[in-house]
C-alpha cells in the first residue's frame, strides 16, 4: 500500500469519530471526498489477544451528487405520491422493499432477510444497494452490495439520508419518514403484511430514529434537510433540539411540487 493511500485510510477513520465530543455531544463533520476505508473481515482469539483481520474496502460507486436528493421511507404519508416525478431533478434514495415498486438511484438495507431477498432479486445489478459490512462480506453476496460509507449503524431509511450527505448533497429532502406507527388497523408501512414485514399494529414513536435524524442535524449543518408531510405529527414541528441550526424545515406535498419540483 502506497503512502497516498494509507494517508486516506486514516483519514477515513478519523472521520468516524469526529461528530463525537468529550460528553457525547454531536459535533460537526467536516466534508470529505469519500474514497473507502477499513473493515473488519474476521475476529480469532489467539493466545488471549483479539486479533482482527481488516480489509479495505475502495468505494467503487463515486457518486457524484446531481441536482437535490430525494431519500423516500416507506411510512405511510407518502402513500399515492408519484415517485417517478422525482427523476428530473435530483437522485433518489430509497429501502427495503422499495424496489417492488420503484427503483431509486441508491437502495440500502441493514436487516439480513431483507438483504437476503433484494440479493435474490438481483437487485445490485439494476441499481446501487447498499448494505452494512457483515452483509457485503458474504461470498455469496459477493460484487451485489456495497458498503454504507462510514456506517453510523442506523436503520436503513436513515442510512439513506445519512449516504445522501456523504455524497456531497446540500439539499435532501425526506419522503415517507413518519418516525412511527399509528396503531392498528392503521397503514403504518407501505409494505405492512408483506414478505419480511409482517404484522404493524404499534402505536408508538420511533425516538432512536427520530434521534438518529436529529443528530444528522447537527453533523451537518450546512446541509438543509426538509420533510415532506401534509399532516405533520407535532414531534415534526420540532426537529431542532438543543439549539436551532436552522437547517430543517417541513412542507407539504403541494408547496413541495410547486415551489421544489416545478421551480427545479
Amino acid at each position: 500500500m502506497g503512502q497516498d493511500q494509507a494517508k486516506i485510510r486514516g483519514e477515513i477513520l478519523v472521520m468516524k469519530t469526529i461528530n463525537i465530543g468529550k460528553r457525547n455531544e454531536i459535533l460537526p463533520i467536516e466534508w470529505k471526498q469519500y474514497d473507502g476505508e477499513d473493515v473488519c473481515i474476521n475476529t480469532t482469539i489467539r493466545n488471549g489477544e483479539r486479533i482482527r483481520d481488516m480489509k479495505f474496502f475502495e468505494d467503487k460507486v463515486r457518486a457524484v451528487p446531481r441536482g437535490n436528493a430525494y431519500c423516500i421511507g416507506n411510512g405511510p404519508s407518502r402513500k399515492g405520491f408519484d415517485l417517478n416525478r422525482l427523476k428530473d431533478t435530483g437522485q433518489t434514495y430509497g429501502c427495503n422493499a422499495l424496489y417492488r415498486d420503484f427503483l431509486p438511484d441508491f437502495i440500502f438495507s441493514v436487516d439480513t432477510k431483507v438483504t437476503v431477498k433484494m440479493v435474490d432479486d438481483e437487485v445490485g445489478l439494476k441499481t446501487v444497494h447498499y448494505a452494512p459490512a457483515l452483509e457485503v462480506n458474504r461470498k455469496q453476496h459477493k460484487g451485489m452490495l456495497h458498503l454504507i460509507p462510514n456506517n453510523p449503524h442506523w436503520i436503513s431509511g436513515n442510512a439513506a439520508f445519512w449516504t445522501a450527505g456523504v455524497h456531497g448533497h446540500n439539499n435532501i429532502y425526506l419522503l415517507g419518514y413518519d418516525f412511527r406507527e399509528y396503531g392498528k388497523d392503521q397503514l403504518n408501512n407501505i409494505y405492512q403484511d408483506t414478505e419480511n414485514y409482517g404484522e404493524r399494529h404499534g402505536d408508538s414513536i420511533f425516538e432512536g430514529w427520530l434521534k438518529q435524524f436529529r443528530d444528522m442535524l447537527k453533523m451537518r449543518p450546512y446541509v438543509n434537510y426538509t420533510v415532506v408531510h401534509d399532516d405533520p405529527p407535532e414531534y415534526l414541528k420540532h426537529l431542532q433540539t438543543g439549539t436551532d441550526l436552522g437547517n430543517s424545515k417541513v412542507i407539504g406535498y403541494k408547496e413541495f411540487e410547486d415551489t421544489v419540483l416545478a421551480g427545479s
